[in-house]
């Protein structure tokens, strides 16, 4: 293999790596003698204890979207008519 191939085959370790070690830490059923709720009512209660992350999902969400209106939106010399007289040259 070469070693472009190595380097992305370990970047793809890492990062698989790192999903299985954020699984763990965030798992609900961290405590073995704690009651299993239902799967909807974990997530619920999982995501209501982190409502920053709901917070900045939103906020992102919104930039992006007047990014968008930006982009679609002319640029201020495009909106502005050409001028029809050619600048006179002083010699």
């Amino acid at each position: 293999m070469k070693r472009e191939s190595w380097r992305w085959l370990a970047l793809l370790l890492l990062v698989l790596l790192g999903g299985v070690l954020i699984g763990r830490a965030l798992r609900a059923d961290s405590q073995p003698d704690a009651q299993v709720a239902a799967p909807e009512t974990a997530f619920r209660a999982w995501f209501w204890e982190r409502r920053a992350l709901d917070l900045s999902v939103q906020v992102c969400l919104i930039f992006v979207g007047a990014l968008g209106v930006a982009a679609v939106l002319p640029q201020s010399h495009e909106a502005l008519p050409p001028d029809e007289t050619p600048p006179t040259e002083v010699l």
